[in-house]
């Protein structure tokens, strides 16, 4: 332990060209069991929701495979991020990056692609809202559209917090929160035992099972590990940068054993009728009442914290910095806010189907943040030429980024939309209950 202190101290000595407030930071970040949970905190959403009923679509043993493959995809493109950072400390974000390897231009698009996966991604955990609060109020027939509605309003409120400092904490019961109703979630399951009447689960691929539902079940997979763009804002506060690797290794594992312990539960005691939204399939009693209401917690956050940093670009795009105060500063936050809430509640009742378009942020924004970005940065980085001479890791490189990409990205994307067709040929968008509502 003294050697590792020794070495910490005698690395900032060997820094000097970080800025006192950068030492600081680099002297008193976060460790790296705290970074880990940070990161698995930033990466898991609702989307571990959806795994089961896309085991649904491939069978279990397809589903494993997808959980397991993605899972060490997901782990090779962050360590690709470490490596880069290693070289780079004072890269703290995806777009500082691309500017640094590539330029301006470079930057411009790396910034347009992560806002627009933001501006995409609010919509999807409004309408996760709306599924959690008809879930928590079950006994009620109240409309889609109404819950997205109420959902609007309560999020309304909070979103006019401009800093990240002042949601933190909201963030650390989000938390607890998910984790609580995962819990409840699994008990209730077991508690319940199988249901399975339109089939039960099974390891080989259902018969009914398409190519396009194969990917389907790749870009669920592929969004449920999604969240790559704010590693290197985690690893900017680490304490130690050399931890950053380990952080997310640690991530990665508790990542794949929770996705792999949900999907399990939820596809073996449902089967091959396992809802889109997991919690649909919970009895009507009081945890999942409790269910509903934590994760509309979790989720109303998830979107507070996507809506700050894309509701300060718009400002700063149009009125430049955000530092003063005042009435006119507040009125123009307020109107920002009113129009990603308002752009996310026409979206969310547009494309009101969790599975579906779940799979179409995994893949047509998840799989190039995931894939693309990472293996662009590390061969565009002078500093890895050593490596990339070894074969190993050219192949890995050759297959993420030529292959698995590919795979997510186009024939993903086209799976989604084929997915997307089918449901509004069932006339659901806008509707009070939409159909394939929970699947």
């Amino acid at each position: 332990m003294a050697a590792r202190k020794a070495s910490a101290a005698d690395e900032l000595e060997a820094a000097p060209f970080l800025e006192p407030e950068e030492a600081k930071l680099h002297k008193g970040g976060m460790g790296w069991k705290r970074a880990a949970f940070t990161m698995m905190a930033e990466i898991v959403g609702t989307g571990v929701l959806g795994l089961s009923h896309a085991a649904a679509k491939v069978g279990g043993g397809l589903a494993l495979v997808f959980l397991v493959g993605f899972g060490l995809a997901s782990l090779f493109s962050s360590l690709l991020l470490a490596a880069v950072r290693r070289e780079h400390p004072k890269v703290d974000s995806f777009q500082a990056c691309a500017e640094l390897l590539g330029g301006r231009r470079a930057e411009f698009w790396t910034a347009l692609c992560i806002n627009t996966s933001w501006l995409f991604v609010l919509p999807y955990y409004l309408m996760a809202s709306a599924h959690a609060l008809s879930v928590a109020f079950w006994w009620t027939d109240t409309c889609y559209a109404t819950w997205a509605l109420l959902s609007v309003l309560l999020i309304g409120v909070p979103a006019q917090v401009r800093t990240f400092e002042g949601i933190s904490s909201l963030s650390a019961l989000s938390v607890m929160s998910v984790a609580l109703a995962l819990v409840i979630i699994g008990l209730e399951l077991v508690r319940g035992g199988q249901k399975n009447a339109d089939g039960p689960a099974i390891w080989a691929k259902p018969p009914s099972s398409s190519v396009w539902d194969c990917f389907d079940a790749v870009s669920s997979t592929t969004f449920a590990y999604q969240g790559q763009s704010m590693l290197l804002e985690i690893g900017s506060e680490m304490a130690d940068k050399q931890d950053f690797g380990k952080a997310i290794t640690a991530s990665c594992a508790g990542l794949l054993g929770l996705y792999t312990a949900a999907t399990a539960l939820g596809y073996y005691y449902r089967g091959a009728r396992v809802a889109g939204f997991l919690p649909d399939d919970l009895e009507d009693n009081v945890s999942k009442t409790c269910v509903g209401l934590l994760l509309y917690f979790h989720v109303a956050v998830t979107y507070l914290v996507n809506n700050q940093p894309l509701s300060k670009k718009l400002y700063e795009l149009r009125w430049g910095s955000l530092e003063q105060k005042g009435r006119v500063v507040s009125l123009r936050w307020f109107g920002i806010t009113s129009l990603l809430l308002v752009w996310s509640y026409v979206l969310a009742n547009a494309i009101p189907w969790f599975s579906a378009f779940q799979a179409l942020l995994g893949s047509l924004l998840g799989a190039p943040i995931m894939f693309g970005f990472p293996v662009a940065f590390y061969v565009l980085d002078a500093r890895q030429a050593a490596s990339l001479r070894h074969i190993p890791t050219r192949a890995a490189l050759y297959t993420t980024g030529g292959l698995v990409l590919p795979l997510t990205l186009c024939v993903g994307t086209v799976a989604a939309f084929v997915g997307l067709w089918d449901a509004w040929g069932d006339g659901a968008a806008f509707s009070c209950v939409p159909e394939g509502y929970a699947g």
